[in-house]
């Protein structure tokens, strides 16, 4: 996404969560082709701080739209997307703030 895309998704994000960073994570999570996901990559896909980060993704682990996992990985903790409809939306609200910049 280019950076004025990026600055209405989270403006989006922040009208319909409260939160700036949100619908980019859930949309980076959508996208993960196995629905397995770190903190440290995703904050490294998103060129934002990790801390940025940590909120939002309680918001998804308290909702039940994803659950830590076992990876064997001891230095980090990896996430998996479960099954929702909410994955979805999220990519068609991104979508609304590309056609908006059009």
């Amino acid at each position: 996404m280019d950076e004025s895309t990026v600055e209405e998704v989270r403006r989006l994000s922040r009208a319909a969560f409260g939160q700036r960073y949100r619908l980019e994570l859930m949309v980076s999570i959508a996208n993960s082709p196995d629905g397995l996901v770190s903190l440290g990559e995703l904050s490294a896909q998103l060129g934002v701080t990790p801390s940025n980060l940590q909120k939002p993704l309680q918001s998804l682990l308290d909702t039940a739209l994803i659950s830590p996992t076992h990876s064997g990985d001891s230095r980090r903790i990896y996430y998996i997307r479960n099954e929702s409809l909410a994955w979805a939306w999220a990519l068609e609200l991104a979508g609304r703030a590309e056609a908006f910049i059009a």
